[in-house]
């Protein structure tokens, strides 16, 4: 056996062996060791034409290895060359000089074949080798711990769960995408714990699988880039001593800092004034118009601008002073229809005049008002739809389903969705509507799409930069922008989100998958307003559970357009007199003082708020807001 090559700075020593370059971490100030285990069905795949093949880096004739110095961190370069189609890549080790990490960089290496590199899964799971791992942090949604013996299956093979299927087992949560709000994951051991981050992370995957008792795995996935690897990949992992969920989510709080993609509340705020009134507000849902066209005959139902117009006097007469109106299904045919051409407002319920009056009305209370649009959803009975401006995937067609209530559709390739965003916002604002929010459907939690149309070619790197153009552009004109979820890679460009429980089995439904931590909020909660899921879930069994976590993440609580009594908005008000106090403060920490999770603290510079999920009451303490001891939450659930 070769001798291992080691790197080392002051705080991590890393071996690598020569012919498989699997590498042992070593994490000085602790002495936690980890090892990577490279993936067993192969760490690449190769693509000849219309074939393709794969193989483990060690398959290769040879691996040539350089080290040098560079002005921040010290490098060892593998050249591994002679793989399936002769294609090559290079794998770099580096050390920052005064960092426990160890950055991982995977890249193509440009030779005379036409073969190309696909996915590649390398460096690996991550594995502690002299302490236990007690569980793994995975940023599914807002936040989850998954216990290293938990006792339930997560994404594992349906059917056959041979050693062989498991051997090419895949389980890829997609960054930018509702299982994977953040690009990282975290491993919980006895001796140490670690932070892995992906740095370049518009085509990357976090492949995490878990069978009931354990053990979880947990390895990153490079996807390709219009077929290819086509650009350096790179991944870097922090080491640290023993830590708990909330120092490993500082650890990528810090991380987001320093590359610029966190942007603080108070920058927000100041670029785009209008947004500091959804601090301590409400937040009330507006259906217009429900036309579900897979119901035979077409199920209809509209409430007509005038109506809605009516309800704004008893919010106004509850005492409501701030709100914003999130206003559904506004358009042609209405919700979930017709998209990208939604315009004119739908006549059933009032038209052009209607959905100005009650914008206007709204104005006079001193309410946000924001209209719902979708620039995604392309279909195929909408007038501007032409089959050239859809995504086309690798075998040049466009995708074609009828899912939601509008029908067929296709997609509408991001590059080309810009000018009917501007369409829309130019003849709203220009017929004197007076929009102050507005709501980019799903731009900012489906995960980036490709199109390999020749006419307008589209990376997921591109198709960010077109969601992000969008974003920009509205808040431009002076609006508060939300889109749905907060999606790390969006964090710069948005002002508020609408929700981000935690994952559950069914969506919004049921009992949560592991053990919710609200990763997001520790890492964004003085860098994006947020609204709680009280009162908007699904699952009305879970009304007490949201109030409780609402209160203890301060997030802004949702409100029913139909409310008419001021008991109906008891707790709402007090999730909003918190938010209005510490909504744009930072989450300090978090902890459970139980080892069943039942009862947390949520600490913010200025108090802390303590929940009991099993008791079902909560606790704030404050010097702006208290409570005086424990209140009673049951009453929520009415």
């Amino acid at each position: 056996m070769q001798e291992k090559m080691l790197l080392q700075n002051d705080q991590i020593q890393v071996a690598i062996a020569p012919d498989t370059l699997e590498a042992e971490l070593r994490h000085l100030r602790s002495g936690s060791t980890w090892a990577f285990r490279r993936a067993p069905g192969a760490e690449l795949r190769v693509v000849h034409g219309q074939q393709a093949s794969t193989a483990h880096l060690s398959d290769a004739r040879d691996i040539r290895t350089w080290r040098y110095q560079g002005s921040k961190e010290q490098r060892l370069t593998c050249h591994v060359s002679g793989l399936p189609g002769d294609v090559a890549l290079s794998i770099t080790f580096a050390l920052p000089h005064d960092e426990p990490v160890l950055r991982v960089e995977i890249a193509p290496l440009p030779t005379s074949t036409s073969s190309r590199i696909a996915d590649v899964w390398f460096p690996g799971e991550l594995v502690p080798t002299d302490h236990a791992l007690r569980g793994t942090l995975w940023p599914n949604m807002s936040g989850t711990f998954i216990p290293a013996g938990y006792d339930r299956d997560i994404a594992m093979p349906e059917g056959d769960r041979s050693e062989e299927t498991l051997i090419d087992h895949h389980a890829l949560h997609v960054a930018a995408g509702r299982t994977l709000y953040q690009p990282w994951w975290g491993l919980m051991g006895g001796k140490g714990a670690c932070v892995a981050i992906a740095e370049t992370d518009f085509d990357f995957a976090l492949d995490l699988w878990h069978p009931a008792g354990g053990p979880t795995h947990a390895s990153p996935a490079w996807l390709p880039s219009l077929g290819e690897l086509a650009y350096p990949r790179t991944i870097r992992y922090h080491l640290l001593g023993p830590s708990e969920h909330s120092d490993l989510a500082k650890v990528y709080r810090s991380w987001v800092q320093k590359t610029g993609r966190w942007v603080s509340l108070e920058t927000k705020l100041a670029r785009n004034p209008i947004a500091e009134q959804l601090i301590g507000a409400m937040i009330f849902p507006v259906s217009v118009c429900s036309r579900n066209k897979q119901a035979h005959p077409t199920r209809l139902s509209v409430t007509p601008f005038s109506e809605l117009n009516k309800r704004l006097d008893t919010l106004r007469g509850l005492g409501i002073e701030r709100a914003y109106l999130h206003v559904d299904g506004w358009g042609f045919h209405g919700y979930d229809n017709h998209h990208p051409d939604v315009m004119p407002p739908c006549q059933e319920a009032g038209g052009w005049e209607g959905l100005l009056a009650f914008a206007r009305k709204a104005e006079a209370c001193g309410y946000l008002f924001g209209l719902h649009d979708q620039y995604r959803d392309y279909y195929l009975d909408g007038p501007a739809y032409q089959d050239q401006r859809a995504i086309k995937g690798p075998d040049g067609q466009a995708p074609c389903f009828s899912h939601w209530a509008g029908g067929a559709q296709s997609f509408l390739c991001a590059r080309e969705a810009l000018p009917f965003v501007r369409r829309t916002f130019e003849e709203v604002m220009g017929r004197g509507v007076p929009l102050s929010a507005s709501y980019l459907d799903v731009f900012a939690v489906v995960p980036l799409d490709e199109c390999f149309d020749p006419a307008h070619p589209m990376t997921r790197t591109d198709c960010f930069r077109w969601r992000a153009k969008a974003m920009d552009y509205v808040r431009g004109l002076g609006l508060a922008i939300s889109s749905e979820e907060p999606v790390d890679q969006f964090m710069p460009h948005l002002d508020f989100a609408h929700w981000g429980d935690a994952p559950r089995w069914e969506f919004m439904r049921g009992e949560p998958i592991g053990t919710p931590v609200p990763l997001h909020n520790l890492v964004y909660h003085d860098a994006l307003l947020i609204p709680s899921v009280y009162d908007y879930g699904y699952d009305t069994s879970l009304r007490t559970e949201y109030l409780l976590r609402g209160l203890g993440e301060v997030e802004i609580p949702y409100g029913r357009y139909h409310w008419h009594k001021v008991e109906q908005l008891e707790q709402a008000r007090l999730m909003a007199s918190l938010h209005a106090e510490w909504g744009t403060h930072e989450l300090v920490d978090h902890q459970f003082l139980e080892s069943d999770g039942s009862v947390q603290e949520f600490t913010y510079p200025e108090g802390s708020v303590l929940i009991d999920l099993a008791e079902h009451r909560y606790r704030i303490d404050g010097r702006a807001v208290d409570t005086n001891g424990w209140v009673s939450a049951k009453d929520a659930g009415a």
